[in-house]
């Protein structure tokens, strides 16, 4: 059986994987060369995030990861258009949300509204 600590380790490398996606996606939607699954891939991404910390009792991760989410449910549905300026604040959100993910992974504490 795998200890928390392995746990936490794949959580962190799929976190690695997720932020990648995130990052793509976004700058494929911000060069006009997206589809509604590239949204929805970058959706999905920021979703596992929020997940895993969840799981391992990273608040700051998951509170930021949720905002995130809403964001970008309201481009998939349309009540938020896909103009350079908002992806340029997606691409800075993306940023943030590695920062956590690498604050969370060496245990550095989160100062109230990082990122927000």
């Amino acid at each position: 059986m795998a200890s928390l600590d392995q746990l936490k380790h794949t959580f962190f490398d799929e976190c690695d994987e997720a932020l990648q996606q995130i990052e793509v996606g976004l700058t494929d939607i911000r060069e006009g060369q997206s589809s509604d699954d590239t949204i929805n891939a970058v959706f999905r991404g920021v979703h596992s995030v929020k997940g895993g910390a969840g799981i391992f009792g990273f608040e700051s991760l998951v509170g930021f990861a949720h905002v995130f989410e809403t964001v970008l449910d309201s481009l998939r549905r349309g009540s938020l258009t896909a103009t350079p300026d908002t992806l340029d604040v997606l691409l800075s959100a993306s940023d943030v949300l590695s920062d956590l993910v690498q604050m969370s992974r060496s245990g550095q504490a989160i100062a109230a509204g990082f990122g927000g």
